[in-house]
């Protein structure tokens, strides 16, 4: 036995009953047994529903449902193996069924939403959305469903010898109660508007309690700020010049552009700069000269005091010349094809 008598007792004095002892013990064993422990609400779902859930974590977990008194006192007597655990007791209210697991709380979390499941509505019930009756065959022969569907304001046609919807209707509004009639009638065309499911909304986990946001994180906000988080990394890591595989590429060309424009700036004649440094010296040449013949004409031949182009000019110039070899090139593979193809036909 774990942390019980052999004869429980209830405040008053009495014995307890040995199947609560039994209850109680159960769910220690099961406490002890688990890396983590949950708890869910199962208001609303149905038997069938949570064979199902049951079956889809076969291999993840147990649900055990018990009364929210017999947790209570389990969980509380689980301090001693489990410290903090006690403190899951202030989450059981309501319909409550513990979820035990050795996985991580969080990723079964994420599991239990992606298995929610459909169920058909229920009289009494709240709607968490609005619920359309869609426009289409019932596959239902007529009869006296069309004075049924008439007083939920629902138009129907007969065809073919079965009733039609005629457009989409709304028969109750999110935040409304169901009534019998549309629950009825909800049933007969087959349409389960009601989602089901487990989650966890309170959960223990080596020593730490997880509610809410922690048991159910935003997936693409965890993205975006990741993706954020490695761009900034990138920025420092190329700013600092740290050598990383992931930055290499970028980090050589930002060199390369650096020590080009440094010796270009300070005049270095190496073969890369060669050219633009001659055409830059040209451009000041030609400039200083326009400004000596403005002075004084006769010292500067008018051949040489011709206004440099402009950078802009000169880009364009050099397109235009880039151009016109790749468009000679062209013409001249072209002619080569031509003749190629002569000699094949005779």
């Amino acid at each position: 036995m774990i942390g019980m008598q052999q004869v429980e007792l209830t405040r008053q004095g009495r014995p307890v009953p040995k199947r609560k002892v039994e209850k109680v013990r159960e769910l220690l064993e099961l406490i002890k047994k688990f890396k983590a422990v949950g708890i869910t609400k199962i208001e609303g779902i149905g038997a069938a529903q949570l064979q199902k859930l049951r079956f889809a974590l076969r291999d993840k977990a147990i649900i055990k449902v018990s009364k929210n008194t017999f947790i209570k006192i389990a969980l509380r007597r689980a301090e001693q193996f489990k410290q903090g655990i006690s403190k899951l007791a202030d989450e059981v209210r309501g319909q409550t069924a513990l979820i035990l697991t050795n996985e991580n709380p969080v990723k079964l979390n994420l599991f239990l939403e992606k298995n929610k499941m459909r169920a058909p509505a229920k009289a009494g019930q709240i709607a968490p959305n609005d619920i359309i009756v869609p426009a289409g065959n019932t596959g239902i022969p007529p009869g006296p469903v069309i004075s049924e569907l008439s007083e939920l304001g629902i138009p129907t046609r007969v065809e073919s010898g079965t009733i039609w919807v005629t457009k989409d209707t709304v028969v109750v509004k999110a935040g409304e109660r169901i009534s019998r009639k549309v629950a009825i009638i909800l049933s007969r065309l087959g349409i389960e508007p009601i989602t089901v499911g487990l989650t966890m909304h309170a959960a223990y986990d080596d020593g730490i309690i997880l509610k809410g946001e922690d048991l159910l994180p935003n997936i693409d906000k965890f993205k975006e700020m990741i993706s954020q988080a490695e761009q900034e990394a990138l920025n420092l890591a190329l700013n600092a010049a740290l050598p990383i595989s992931e930055i290499m590429p970028a980090l050589l060309q930002k060199a390369h552009m650096e020590a080009y424009s440094l010796a270009l700036s300070v005049a270095l004649p190496v073969p890369e700069v060669l050219q633009q440094l001659f055409a830059k010296a040209d451009m000041e040449a030609r400039s200083l000269a326009l400004k000596i013949k403005e002075r004084n004409p006769e010292l500067i031949p008018e051949e040489i005091a011709v206004e440099a182009p402009s950078p802009v000019e000169e880009v364009k110039r050099e397109k235009e010349i880039k151009e016109e070899e790749v468009k000679e090139e062209e013409e001249k593979k072209e002619e080569e094809e031509i003749t190629g193809l002569g000699a094949l036909f005779g």
